[in-house]
């Protein structure tokens, strides 16, 4: 049962960490301000199924990162509109 909760767990780690840093890269202060929380929930959970699991979950732990760095591209790029230029820069 350990190897679902590592795969969601790393998987949410992941995709929050890829989008924090779409949000840095575009200047989305508020999304910026906000996914942290997704992140430390993610920390925590990820930490505690490697507690309970220990070299078992890697498998698990890896195709979780997979899913979140996939599927947050997907999302940023599904989700966010793009910045227009300007004359005074972007």
């Amino acid at each position: 049962m350990n190897g679902p909760i590592a795969l969601a767990a790393t998987a949410l780690l992941v995709f929050g960490r890829a989008i924090q840093s779409q949000n840095v890269i575009g200047g989305h202060y508020v999304a910026a301000a906000i996914t942290p929380f997704a992140i430390a929930a993610g920390e925590i959970a990820v930490v505690g199924a490697i507690v309970v699991g220990g070299w078992s979950s890697w498998a698990w732990i890896g195709a979780g990162g997979a899913i979140g760095a996939t599927g947050a591209m997907w999302a940023h790029r599904r989700f966010r509109k793009p910045r227009v230029a300007t004359k005074e820069g972007i």
